[in-house]
């Protein structure tokens, strides 16, 4: 999956889960985004990593099309000197 694809329609199921954890494991090992985690799950007191965070924040809202998401999440993360 790569996120250039935002300008096609959405159709449920066009991405798949390990689709998006690729696309999380990619963006963790760009030194130039800030992928540090610091969010904690407040059943177990955890750190969860950033790829758990997202991968969570989509699950639990099925209706957020994946790809603009990590697109945005993208531009959000970049560190700008």
């Amino acid at each position: 999956m790569h996120t250039k694809d935002i300008d096609r329609p959405f159709k449920p199921g066009d991405v798949s889960e390990e689709d998006i954890r690729e696309e999380l494991l990619q963006m963790e090992s760009n030194p130039q985004l800030n992928t540090k985690s610091g969010f904690i799950r407040d059943d177990a007191l955890q750190i969860m990593t950033f790829q758990e965070k997202h991968l969570s924040y989509l699950r639990e809202h099925p209706k957020v099309n994946p790809i603009p998401y990590l697109a945005n999440l993208k531009t959000m993360i970049k560190i700008r000197k």
